[in-house]
């Protein structure tokens, strides 16, 4: 009776225990939700704790593989925006440099320290040099409104259709 019972909790246990343990699939399924839920970082230990115990598993290197070139991307991203924050704000600065330097050359006093200041003249021509040089010319507008023009159609007004459409006279004979 007592090794009955002894087995039937031995069984138990190690049911448990099976239920507990997760496969290679289960490692790289939670690996995927995480990545579809756009979770990068959650997906990513995920899938290295599989690794770290299905060391072997092609399903779980492909996924790693994809999740560092995700989070390598993603880095990148964040290091554009923050340059292009960056690069706003130098030229909001500087349009403001260039408006308070207009109100000064309209002083005939600070004309003099205007006059002392050629680095940040010269730091505001080559922002104006760099925005000039973004700024598209009209000849590359035009191309680019030729371009889509192609894909226009003229309506056509055809009156042969017209008169073939209409209802014929009834003949009353």
């Amino acid at each position: 009776m007592i090794f009955r019972l002894l087995i039937a909790v031995s069984l138990l246990w190690f049911a448990t225990l099976a239920s507990r343990a997760q496969s290679a699939e289960d490692f790289f399924n939670g690996g995927a939700q995480f990545y579809i839920s756009n979770n990068i970082p959650e997906a990513l230990q995920k899938v290295q704790a599989g690794r770290k115990i299905y060391p072997e598993d092609d399903k779980l290197k492909k996924l790693e593989e994809l999740l560092k070139q995700q989070q390598q991307q993603n880095q990148q991203n964040q290091k554009n925006q923050s340059q292009q924050k960056q690069n706003s704000q130098n030229q909001q600065s500087q349009s403001q440099q260039q408006q308070q330097q207009q109100k000064n050359q309209s002083n005939p006093q600070n004309q003099q320290q205007n006059q002392s200041q050629p680095q940040q003249a010269q730091k505001q021509n080559s922002g104006q040099q760099q925005q000039q040089a973004m700024a598209m010319t009209p000849e590359e507008a035009k191309r680019l409104l030729d371009s889509q023009k192609g894909n226009e159609q003229v309506l056509q007004f055809n009156s042969k259709n017209q008169q073939q459409n209409q209802i014929p006279p009834v003949k009353d004979w």
